[in-house]
């Protein structure tokens, strides 16, 4: 793929979630955020950016979101988006890591809503004997 069409796929998530009224949610934050099928969702895990949605089939949450580096024109991102594909049946829950925090994403009764939580990563410093 070209960066040009990776670029635009970025835009296109990002223009969804603004479509459809999504909160900007931030990895630091401790509150869940609630979300209904098929409405955008923009979260911030650290330095990184998630745009996406999720669709309801079959009981489960199926969940499409692209992590990027932040970008502005005057500072490129560092890294090539990548997209995240995750099936999530109901009563489940699937984590997404990046290395500076993590997102937990869990799929309610009849995949009416999706709960997503940021996760709080704690290094243990085992101390040797």
């Amino acid at each position: 793929m070209t960066r040009f069409a990776k670029l635009s796929g970025v835009v296109l998530l990002s223009s969804l979630a603004v479509l459809h009224g999504a909160r900007v949610s931030s990895a630091e934050e401790t509150t869940a955020l609630h979300v209904a099928p098929l409405k955008g969702i923009t979260l911030a895990v650290g330095p990184k950016r998630a745009v996406g949605y999720y669709s309801s089939a079959d009981n489960a949450c199926n969940l499409t979101l692209m992590l990027a580096d932040s970008y502005t024109e005057a500072d490129k991102a560092a890294s090539e988006p990548v997209r995240i594909k995750l099936i999530v049946r109901e009563g489940t829950s699937a984590k997404v890591d990046a290395l500076e925090g993590s997102l937990s994403f869990a799929c309610a009764k009849g995949a009416s809503s999706m709960i997503i939580q940021p996760v709080q990563q704690v290094a243990y410093n085992a101390v040797a004997k």
